[in-house]
């Protein structure tokens, strides 16, 4: 087998490449906030997630010298790997802004220098899942005819038996969304909330947000 085959028939096992739109980002918040916001503005956010970045993971090394051998970088612990930047496009009464600037106020009130609890601000999770798709067989079915939508048959026409004749209709569904890969993020908060650019030349643009998120450690789910 040479190597394009080779190639193919790995695509071919995996179902396809990753394609980097196809995501789902959900935001878990601390539950003081969730109470406060409600779970439907939550479930919506997400939704709104335009960009994300997917966190990575690094080892931690340290040079280790025995004797007159030579040095070696000795793993000593793995370091998860900068923050989450994401950007979510933006209501019009800027809803989402308010929405970070209340969870970044369970940390440090506006205004002030108390700093509340981590667990206040820090308790929260977010999720991120790699999705594809699956195709699905069409399945067919059957119904009594007087049923049928915008049916001719106003007395439906029965076999000798007295029952209803049937009418076949296919079910065509092409794909399901399903989930190839998930990362739960634990320890969640926006650090920064950045800034809102307004210039007249981007009359046909949607105004977006960008946050950065701190976390603790992630891992597969």
């Amino acid at each position: 087998m040479g190597a394009i085959d080779s190639f193919q028939a790995r695509m071919k096992s995996a179902g396809g490449f990753a394609r980097l739109a196809r995501y789902e980002v959900i935001i878990n918040p601390p539950e003081n906030l969730l109470k406060e916001v409600g779970a439907e503005y939550v479930t919506g956010l997400s939704i709104m997630c335009d960009s994300i970045t997917m966190p990575g993971k690094d080892l931690k090394t340290t040079p280790v010298k025995h004797g007159q051998g030579l040095t070696r970088e000795q793993v000593t612990a793995h370091v998860y790997e900068g923050t989450i930047t994401a950007t979510f496009y933006l209501e019009r009464n800027l809803e989402a802004k308010d929405f970070f600037e209340l969870w970044q106020n369970q940390a440090v009130s506006n205004g002030s220098n108390h700093v509340n609890y981590y667990d206040d601000y820090a308790s929260g999770s977010m999720e991120i899942h790699q999705l594809s798709s699956i195709p699905i067989t069409e399945t067919t079915y059957h119904i009594p005819q007087s049923e049928v939508e915008g049916s001719k048959y106003k007395d439906a026409p029965i076999d000798r038996f007295g029952h209803e004749l049937p009418i076949a209709k296919t079910q065509k569904k092409t794909h399901e969304t399903i989930r190839t890969y998930s990362m739960k993020v634990e320890e969640v908060y926006p650090a920064t909330i950045g800034q809102i650019d307004y210039a007249y030349a981007t009359v046909n643009e949607i105004a977006r947000l960008s946050v950065e998120f701190q976390y603790r450690s992630w891992k597969e789910m």
